[in-house]
C-alpha cells in the first residue's frame, strides 16, 4: 500500500508529568528568538520533533520579532494540551485528537487554528515486514502500540470501526513514539500506529509495512492550540496571532524550500537527513479558521471516543474553538 508521508509528531498522557517538569529545562536550552537582553515579552511555544522551529528558522521568519520565544519540547500531543492548560505554555501545535481529551478533562485552552494536510493523513499503522498481517482486519487479537490520547489512537479506533472491530478487540499498548519504535522493532507488538517522520523513519529503516493510513478514517486536519490564560491577555494574545502568522508564511516558503527545511529538522531533531528531507518535500500543509467541516468531522471522532469508552464524558467540540485569530 501506498506511504504518504504527511503528517505530524505527538507523547502518551502518562507523560505529561514528566514533561511539565522538564519545561524550565527545555524553554532554556530553546532560548530566545532573537538573543535580545530580555526587555521584549516572551511567547512560550510548545513543540515536537516536529520540524516547526526548524521551518521557522530557516525561512528567516525568527527575525526581528516583537517577543522572544521560549521553546519547550514535548513528545506527543496530550502533554502539551495538560501544558497550555496550567499556564505552563502559550501557544502549539497538536493532532486531531489531543483537544477531544483535553476538553474531556475540562482543560484550560482554546483551537485558534487548524492546518489541513492535502494528503487528509496524520498517521499510518505499521506491520512488520513479512508479517501476516495484511489489512485491519488481522489485527483482532493482536498487540498495537499507539500513543493514548494522540490522533494515532483517533486513526486506530476508526479504522476498526469501519472493519467491524473495537479497542476491546486487540490488545492496545499504550506507548510514547520512542517506546512504541522499541516494542515494534524488537518484536514485543505486531503493530504499530503514529505519525510522520516516525512512519518514515520506520518504513526505510526497519523495512515496516503500511496496511491503512489517512482518508476515511482520518482527515488530515491538525490544531494549534492556545492557553486560555494566554488568550485572556491582550498583548499575549496579540503576539499568538501574530505567531500563528508566521507559521502560515513558513509552510508557503516551505514548498518551494523543503531541502533546507529538511535539514534543518534533522540538525534539530537529530533524525537522520534522508528521513526528514522526505517528510518536508512531500508534507504540504494550509494554515486557516476551523470550518465547520472540520467541527462536525471532530464533533463525529469525540463521539466515537466517548462511545468507545476511552472518554469520561461527551464533550461540544465547537466550544472549544477560539474565532478570530486567523484570517
Amino acid at each position: 500500500m501506498l506511504h504518504k508521508t504527511t503528517s505530524r509528531l505527538r507523547r502518551t498522557a502518562a507523560g505529561a508529568v514528566a514533561a511539565l517538569a522538564a519545561l524550565t529545562a527545555l524553554s532554556a536550552c530553546g532560548g530566545s528568538a532573537d538573543g535580545s537582553d530580555g526587555d521584549k515579552p516572551v511567547l512560550r511555544v510548545g513543540v515536537q520533533k516536529d520540524g516547526v522551529r526548524a521551518v521557522l528558522k530557516e525561512s528567516g521568519l525568527l527575525e526581528d520579532l516583537p517577543y522572544e520565544i521560549e521553546w519547550a519540547e514535548f513528545t506527543a500531543g496530550p502533554p502539551i494540551v495538560e501544558a497550555a492548560s496550567a499556564d505552563k505554555i502559550d501557544v502549539a501545535w497538536v493532532g486531531s485528537a489531543p483537544p477531544i481529551f483535553g476538553a474531556a478533562a475540562d482543560a484550560n485552552f482554546k483551537i485558534v487554528a487548524q492546518v489541513q494536510e492535502q494528503d487528509q493523513q496524520e498517521n499510518s499503522i505499521l506491520v512488520p515486514k513479512g508479517s501476516k498481517i495484511t489489512d485491519v482486519t488481522d489485527l483482532e487479537g493482536k498487540k498495537v502500540a499507539v500513543g493514548k490520547g494522540t490522533s494515532a489512537h483517533g486513526l486506530l479506533l476508526q479504522a476498526l470501526k469501519r472493519n467491524g472491530l473495537t479497542l476491546d478487540d486487540i490488545e492496545a499498548n499504550y506507548l510514547a513514539p520512542a517506546d512504541g519504535l522499541a516494542a515494534f522493532t524488537s518484536g514485543e507488538v505486531d503493530a504499530w500506529v503514529v505519525w510522520d517522520p516516525f512512519v518514515t523513519q520506520a518504513i526505510e529503516q526497519n523495512d515496516a509495512v503500511e496496511i491503512t493510513g489517512g482518508s476515511p478514517d482520518e482527515q488530515g486536519v491538525q490544531f494549534e492550540i492556545a492557553s486560555t490564560k494566554a488568550l485572556a491577555d491582550p498583548e499575549t494574545r496579540e503576539n499568538i496571532k501574530h505567531f500563528v502568522g508566521l507559521l502560515q508564511q513558513a509552510w508557503v516558503w516551505a514548498l518551494d524550500n523543503s531541502d533546507a527545511w529538511g535539514d534543518g529538522w534533522a540538525a534539530e531533531s537529530g533524525l537522520a537527513p534522508e528521513i526528514t528531507r522526505v517528510v518536508a518535500k512531500n508534507k504540504a500543509a494550509a494554515f486557516g479558521r476551523v470550518t465547520p467541516e472540520t467541527i462536525a468531522a471532530e464533533q463525529a471522532l469525540a463521539d466515537a471516543f466517548f462511545e468507545a469508552g476511552e472518554l469520561p464524558k461527551k464533550i461540544d467540540f465547537a466550544a472549544i474553538v477560539e474565532p478570530g485569530l486567523i484570517e
